[in-house]
């Protein structure tokens, strides 16, 4: 059922309006709804599926986030609007919300059913930044919210670059409008829009629609946090949805693949078994499905499952649902996978291709630890650089394990391997996003940008990937001096040149020369002197 609060919010724009039909009790049994369904609920279990989108509503912290939420919102999830105790004490956002609203199917976009917006609220505190990643890893475009008064403010910056990361779909979403008088506010819009234009200008969103807007005017707190009994009002949201159903575009997803469900929030149900709600990243899953816990060990059957208090008998790829299985402890999950049975190896080591951020300005040394974010799960990796200059050469990037790579010292400003080795197992799909952070110093780095490189996975690499499927050697470097030149000599071309040059200082007494046979040397003049400068061959190591 509706939440009191959205049912007396009489100035929600038409299309927005709660359904009115009765919804389902929820996760109720089978057997149960037969005994009890009305027409109605008959013929809303009847209709076609929604095409599900994804949204990730990001944004500083305060910045009214939640309130947008709260005034596009039409079904809540049990995770939603801020209402855990910790969240409502502090007034902020802590953890991932979930709601959604319905809209007509746009014309450009196929499908028989209403077009559904899952709303992905993200929290806005710089010290909940794995929470962010975590949920940008799962949304298909994204609106970015902007407080017109403050403007682009620090954590703002950080999540355009998770943005540009994990969607190629911005929208902006410039908040608090009411706090200008009516008779300014057109000129406070067009001065805003064109400060954002300049900020956006070197990001591949520099062309993002701006929507200006209100979500609760005069009360952000109170829409937020409180369940209140006033009426709230708002501005520009009609807009703001037109833009989302305008640019809704149905990302690349793998239905046919097996079924991959990433857990963000699980509670328990009377009598009824534990719910696990999430999304679903990969293939299909229907009720009566046997459905694996890998972290955990165990092999469940889902007895329902329902998409924002609807039940459904399957869901796919790009859906937000809960699952009900049956016999499960719910202190044992928070956040992990459910999964098809085996299709979920533990993964100790993986092979991946990355690319650095362009504003990360921290140190990138190779073997050096990095807060690694697979889906909602970080961890702790070393990163072994390698392979930018092969790259550098290749048109479609291929690992090639019977290819010798050159070993780098760090990260370097373009595409390359990179070799992470967790502390802890992790299980992922082997082609997860993969984003590489530095959150140890979140306080003294609240300012900066603490992502550091982001990628895909490539395929896994157990056991001593180095030596075994990885073959890296360094460039090395001698410096002598020219003592003697030889007797001169003609070249082939006609150049005047010496046969022979003896050097000195460029090998030690005891030095195995045979090793050095076949590299090139190349002279230079320095401090007036001739000096030798011996560099080895990729062929020798």
């Amino acid at each position: 059922t509706i939440l009191p609060s959205l049912r007396r919010q009489q100035t929600k724009p038409q299309h927005l309006q709660p359904n009115s039909s009765p919804t389902a009790r929820p996760f109720a049994g089978a057997k149960r709804r037969r005994r009890t369904m009305g027409k109605k609920e008959k013929e809303a279990d009847n209709e076609p599926p929604p095409l599900n989108l994804n949204i990730g509503v990001m944004g500083h912290v305060d910045s009214g986030k939640t309130s947008l939420v709260k005034a596009l919102s039409t079904t809540l999830s049990t995770a939603s609007l801020d209402r855990a105790p910790q969240s409502q004490a502090r007034g902020i956002t802590l953890d991932l919300g979930f709601s959604s609203f319905r809209a007509p199917l746009p014309e450009h976009l196929e499908g028989d059913g209403d077009l559904q917006f899952t709303l992905v609220d993200c929290p806005g505190h710089a010290s909940l930044i794995r929470t962010i990643i975590g949920g940008a890893q799962i949304i298909d475009a994204m609106v970015l919210v902007v407080d017109i008064i403050k403007g682009v403010q620090p954590q703002t910056a950080e999540c355009l670059v998770i943005g540009e990361i994990t969607t190629h779909d911005l929208i902006i979403a410039l908040n608090k409008v009411d706090q200008i008088s009516e008779e300014e506010r057109p000129a406070a819009i067009e001065t805003a829009t064109k400060k954002l234009r300049r900020q956006l200008q070197s990001s591949k969103f520099r062309d993002a629609p701006v929507v200006a807007c209100a979500a609760c005017v005069g009360g952000e707190k109170v829409a937020a946090v409180g369940r209140s009994e006033l009426k709230s009002e708002s501005i520009g949201l009609d807009e703001l949805v037109a833009t989302l159903r305008k640019r809704a575009r149905v990302p690349k997803r793998d239905t046919d693949g097996p079924f991959f469900f990433a857990i963000d929030h699980c509670f328990p149900i009377r009598g009824q078994g534990t719910v696990v709600t999430g999304t679903a990243l990969r293939g299909q899953c229907r009720v009566g499905d046997s459905v694996e816990l890998p972290a955990l060990g165990l092999e469940k059957k889902v007895k329902s499952m329902q998409m924002f208090r609807r039940p459904a008998k399957a869901i796919r790829c790009g859906d937000r649902a809960g699952l009900c299985l049956a016999q499960l402890d719910a202190a044992a999950i928070e956040r992990g996978v459910v999964a098809a049975p085996g299709s979920v190896p533990g993964l100790t080591a993986v092979l991946a291709l990355v690319r650095k951020v362009r504003f990360f300005r921290g140190r990138t040394d190779t073997e050096r630890t990095f807060h690694v974010t697979l889906g909602h799960t970080t961890t702790v990796a070393t990163a072994y650089f390698f392979g930018a200059a092969e790259l550098n050469d290749t048109a479609v990037p291929k690992f090639d394990s019977e290819r010798e790579y050159v070993y780098q010292e760090k990260l370097e400003d373009r595409l390359q391997w990179c070799l992470l080795k967790f502390e802890a197992k992790v299980r992922c799909q082997l082609d997860a996003l993969v984003i590489g952070s530095h959150l140890e110093s979140d306080a003294a780095m609240a300012d900066a940008c603490r992502i550091a490189f982001h990628g895909r996975l490539v395929e896994r690499a157990e056991g001593d990937a180095i030596g075994e499927k990885i073959r890296l050697y360094k460039l090395k470097r001698k410096v002598g001096l020219v003592a003697k030149l030889g007797d001169p000599c003609v070249s082939t071309n006609g150049d005047m040149g010496v046969r022979d040059v003896v050097g000195k200082d460029l090998f030690a007494r005891e030095t195995n020369m045979a090793q050095f046979v076949g590299c090139s040397t190349v002279s230079c003049v320095s401090s007036r002197r001739w000096r030798l400068h011996e560099t080895t061959s990729p062929r020798r190591r």
